[in-house]
Order: structure tokens, then sequence, then C-alpha cells
């Protein structure tokens, strides 16, 4: 088995309202330990790191309020 590898399909950088900056990243999940699914989102502001397995498809044309949602209220 090979290392765990996560491949960057998009990412984007969106601000908070606390004025914090987060990194979004869509990433392909190829055997990553727990997955729970073949892809997630990678939200990292250096101190804080979040991963969304569930999230919508059209993720990158989200105002930045509703992408943080999606961080803050995963379904």
């Amino acid at each position: 088995m090979g290392q765990p590898k996560l491949e960057t399909l998009a990412q984007r950088t969106i601000h908070a309202e606390d004025g914090r900056r987060w990194r979004v990243r869509e990433a392909r999940a190829h055997e990553v330990p727990g997955a729970m699914g073949p892809s997630c989102l990678i939200f990292d502001a250096g101190h804080v790191c979040r991963r969304v397995w569930h999230y919508p498809e059209q993720w990158v044309d989200l105002e930045d309020s509703l992408l943080l949602e999606v961080m803050e209220h995963p379904r």
C-alpha cells in the first residue's frame, strides 16, 4: 500500500467576517485512511484545518459566506 495522497482538483481563497483567510481546496482522497468519500473539501486557515466530505458540486462558484456555511454546517 502506498502513501496516502491528496490530489488537489480545485482551490480558492475566501475571507471570513472576522478577517480570517481560508484556503479551500477540493482534494481527491487516494488511499487516505478513514476517507468518507472519493473527495473532500479542505479548509485551511494556517492554525486551523477542517475537512468536509459532503459539499455542493459547484462549491467553487459559491459566495465566500455560503462556502463558510458549508464548512460550519456540513450535511
